[in-house]
């Protein structure tokens, strides 16, 4: 049976058996071995899928981030669904308590709701707590325009950490589970850090109020008629930001140490589907939080849209309301975590794998030229093209007069440009030069952005919706470059490491921003008048608005300087399979990534925690 099996069985047939985190590394991992109408380079198609097939299976699998899973060898167990075509790997999670056909079968609806539930839980606070930022700490608190984008930055700094919850996950299993207790533990974190918040006194306005009207008095016109900004009534406010900022960073914490230990589950579920429908697990786990990060912004984009927050409503929910409404969701997953989540049982041939052997594993690939390369560009493309102006929140509030509700519609549609640009690479470009598809959106991509931003900075044209036409632009080469890293992944991957390559590149592409921040904040404090002062964008000096164009030109030329990095990219698949094929493995490689990456997160942790409290 075992020998019928394995001839039958492509084992790359599709890299969600292998542990693929991302339900857009189906696609990339099948078109490297699906034939194609046309008849050239036959020899290198045939050379490359030699290459793909001559990976062996190991005995067990680490997933740092996304999950570890072992091939396990199920010939021993009866199949019972022979119509269904089952198989050692339909039966893989079969006895752990799910059911051989996955969980989305009838009998698994339990499970289905809990392994749901996580996914969409993700997705209101992944997308709720930054969509706060721009109406609280722009308008509310009207911190500087280096606080706003640091605070950003600080949002997502937990996702530079899924390397190291992953390894936690795969090593460390709590009474023999490895998902269930960090999901439990990520979502009390979370639900307490969103309670703590919500009972977070807030300071008073920055702005003094126009009983009135209920807008913030900004300006005032003295007795020559000559316009001032207006006295604050609560100057001390701008200054409250770093105290918020941390604690949603906490609140982000808690949610991602569930997300790691989720994709864990979600490629253990993947293996008990049927070949012909693998994949549909990924699919459904991030279209579910694709659906609640929608559902967030659009609630904070209707109830946090009063005039206190850079909104138009003359009524609002005040922020620590909102984030009392996320904690909901949020504690309500501990007891789902803890009831509905199944997870499938260890079996005497899976194994948990020691820390010892994880990071040998981890130096093993640290080694390999091939890896070291891609390494180099996923950390110093986003280190560099991220180093932008600080100027572009305050452009955005002051001069392009965007509304708080209108921020969140476009941020919805940038999502749905997002998925159209994964679509449009999969159909159209799964052949084409990596680097030429990224050199040229990325560059397209300036010069429109450039457009936009000229005509607001100088008046020729200062309206929300021209402004915000170009901000959702940007999603097209995030896309592209999302999908190629995927194709990278799969490439540099070999069969019993995937989600360790995944864990190494991903994060190390997430290090690269809070590292960029924090170089933009210390180069662009030297631009004078300050370009992070809303004072200056009220007064609109021609002095000034070149000061803040010139700092857009220099956030553009580093965005094309950028584009150096493309070297260390492969051009397609068959280049990095030559690589990895040709290539040298050196322990200088491994040393120079460990320094670099070590360097890069103090530095980066350090000025950006120092930017959040002035």
């Amino acid at each position: 049976e075992r020998e019928r099996t394995a001839q039958t069985l492509d084992p790359m047939a599709s890299p969600t058996a292998h542990g693929g985190d991302s339900p857009h590394l189906v696609q990339p991992a099948l078109c490297g071995n699906e034939s194609t109408d046309d008849s050239e380079d036959n020899d290198e198609e045939n050379i490359y899928r030699e290459t793909r097939s001559e990976r062996k299976p190991t005995a067990s699998t680490a997933i740092p981030g996304a999950a570890s899973f072992e091939l396990t060898d199920h010939s021993g167990e009866e199949t019972e669904d022979s119509g269904e075509g089952s198989s050692s790997e339909d039966s893989a999670v079969g006895a752990g308590g799910v059911s051989k056909k996955g969980i989305f079968s009838r009998s698994q609806r339990g499970a289905c709701f809990g392994f749901g539930a996580q996914y969409f839980a993700v997705g209101l606070i992944y997308g709720g707590l930054p969509a706060t930022l721009y109406g609280f700490f722009l308008g509310y608190l009207n911190v500087p325009g280096y606080v706003y984008s640091t605070a950003t930055v600080i949002c997502y700094l937990p996702w530079s950490f899924k390397f190291f919850f992953g390894l936690i996950n795969d090593t460390m299993p709590i009474r023999g589970l490895r998902r269930k207790p960090y999901m439990v533990i990520g979502w009390s974190l979370c639900a307490f850090m969103l309670v703590a918040i919500s009972q977070t006194s807030l300071p008073p306005p920055y702005w003094c109020i126009d009983s009135a009207t209920g807008e913030y008095v900004k300006t005032k016109i003295d007795s020559v008629g000559i316009k001032h900004v207006a006295d604050p009534c609560h100057p001390d406010t701008a200054k409250e930001g770093g105290r918020f900022a941390m604690l949603m960073m906490l609140a982000a914490l808690g949610y991602v140490i569930a997300d790691v230990a989720a994709d864990g589950l979600t490629t253990e579920y993947a293996k008990a589907e049927p070949m012909e429908t693998r994949g549909s697990t990924q699919t459904t786990a991030y279209l579910t939080r694709t659906i609640g990060q929608a559902c967030s912004v659009l609630f904070v984009g209707l109830c946090m849209n009063g005039k206190q927050y850079n909104g138009s409503f003359s009524w609002s929910l005040s922020y620590s309301t909102v984030c009392g409404v996320f904690a909901i969701p949020a504690a309500l997953m501990v007891p789902i975590s803890a009831w509905f989540v199944v997870e499938p049982g260890a079996s005497e041939s899976r194994k948990n794998q020691s820390l010892g052997e994880y990071l040998e594993m981890c130096w093993e690939l640290l080694k390999s030229k091939a890896l070291f390369f891609v390494i180099l560009y996923n950390f110093f493309t986003p280190v560099v093209s991220n180093i932008t102006t600080t100027a572009s929140a305050q452009v955005k509030k002051e001069w392009a007069g965007v509304q708080n509700f209108q921020n969140q519609m476009f941020t919805l549609v940038g999502c749905l440009l997002f998925a159209g640009g994964l679509w449009l690479v999969k159909k159209r470009f799964l052949h084409t030069s990596w680097r030429m598809m990224l050199a040229i959106t990325s560059i397209i991509l300036q010069c429109v952005d450039s457009f936009f931003s000229t005509m607001t900075i100088f008046d020729v044209v200062r309206n929300q919706y021209f402004y915000l036409g170009e901000t959702v632009l940007l999603e097209l080469p995030m896309a592209a470059n999302f999908v190629i890293s995927t194709f990278v992944i799969v490439e540099m991957a070999d069969d019993g490491n995937e989600g360790m390559v995944y864990g190494l590149l991903t994060t190390t592409s997430n290090l690269g921003s809070p590292f960029a921040r924090a170089i933009g904040n210390q180069l662009y404090a030297l631009f004078q008048p300050s370009i992070s002062d809303a004072d200056n964008y009220i007064l609109d000096k021609p002095s000034f608005r070149f000061t803040v164009f010139q700092s857009f030109m220099v956030s553009y030329g580093f965005a094309l300087l950028s584009l150096n990095f493309l070297y260390f990219l492969p051009d397609q698949k068959k280049q990095a399979q030559h690589w990895k094929r040709t290539w040298n493995r050196r322990p200088l490689y491994g040393i120079t990534t460990i320094v670099m990456l070590s360097c890069a997160l103090t530095y980066g942790l350090t000025v950006n925690s120092l930017s959040m409290f002035p």
